[in-house]
């Protein structure tokens, strides 16, 4: 357990100057979106790009990996949804977007770093391999099913495939699987970075993992605890405890994952709700309040439930 906590510990500790520095007015808001600015267009791209592009990927594809985690989403998102819908008797749309809570992590902001630094480069590979399509599955689902329940007057509906093809346009042009995919691409060549660019890019990727815990914690600022606590509680709880526990029932059960895919897999389904998913529901109007105190709340809780969980991993 010291050694989980000498790991969170510091993690959290950069997200909570983050807020403090944003709470006191240290720095701007725009100051925060112009370094978060940095951190999705530059920094982690680039931290992405260069450890893809000295990684060995499996010859086979990862069916197993991406079952067991996007089947364990989808299954948090449905149950979520329908507690909502017919426990708490929230609207169809609120119910879409607290459900969608159960299933969305900070993958980027928090999972990375955690998962980098407490256990490698190597378990970079599956948290990449389900990065890839972590986007165009989840927002695409969400807006759909958003675009379908919200109130119209006269409005049609748009279609699924054309919130599919607006789905995957933004997934091309999102930085982050832009580096994904030209260090795959880069690492198949075969052909190691020059010296130079080498050097350069790790100057950069360094800047990464800092400056989004930085902006993460500077972002809290931005949302409230106080709206919608019992909601929040219900998705955290999914988020936070269910998402994890049937990801690793599925990795390690169901396909016998390596020990190392198990683990990786797991603590991605265990990081907090993102900051997206307040979001779209400001967007959409859906369940806002939920929304905002779900990420606040999930965020605080899981430096506990991330230190029990890495505790039990880097002991196995």
């Amino acid at each position: 357990m010291e050694v989980a906590l000498s790991l969170v510990l510091p993690i959290f500790g950069i997200i909570a100057i983050g807020y403090a520095g944003a709470r006191l007015k240290l720095i701007s808001q725009s100051g925060v979106d112009g370094l978060d600015t940095y951190v999705f267009t530059f920094a982690m791209p680039v931290l992405l790009f260069r450890n893809l592009a000295g990684t060995a990927f499996p010859s086979a594809l990862p069916w197993g990996l991406w079952i067991s985690y996007y089947g364990a989403m989808l299954a948090v998102w449905a149950a979520g949804s329908l507690i909502a819908l017919y426990i708490l008797r929230r609207p169809a749309a609120d119910s879409v977007m607290l459900g969608f809570g159960c299933g969305q992590g900070n993958t980027i902001m928090l999972g990375l770093p955690i998962i980098l630094t407490g256990f490698g480069p190597e378990a970079g590979t599956p948290v990449f391999l389900i990065l890839a399509f972590h986007g165009i599955i989840l927002f695409t689902i969400a807006t759909f099913l958003l675009e379908l329940t919200r109130a119209r007057s006269g409005e049609e509906a748009p279609s699924f495939a054309a919130i599919l093809k607006e789905g995957l346009r933004n997934t091309a042009r999102n930085p982050v699987i832009i580096g994904i995919a030209c260090g795959v691409i880069y690492g198949q060549l075969g052909v190691p970075l020059p010296g130079i660019v080498d050097t350069s890019l790790e100057m950069v990727a360094r800047s990464a993992i800092p400056c989004a815990l930085f902006v993460l914690g500077a972002m809290l600022t931005r949302y409230s605890i106080r709206r919608s606590v019992g909601a929040a509680s219900i998705t955290a709880f999914f988020k936070l405890t269910v998402h994890p526990a049937l990801v690793f029932v599925m990795t390690q059960y169901v396909f016998g994952l390596e020990p190392l895919w198990v683990t990786a897999a797991t603590l991605l389904a265990a990081m907090p709700t993102g900051v997206y998913s307040s979001i779209l529901a400001n967007r959409y109007q859906a369940a806002p309040g939920a929304a905002s105190s779900t990420v606040v709340l999930s965020t605080g809780v899981s430096l506990v439930t991330l230190t029990i969980l890495l505790g039990w991993f880097l002991a196995a």
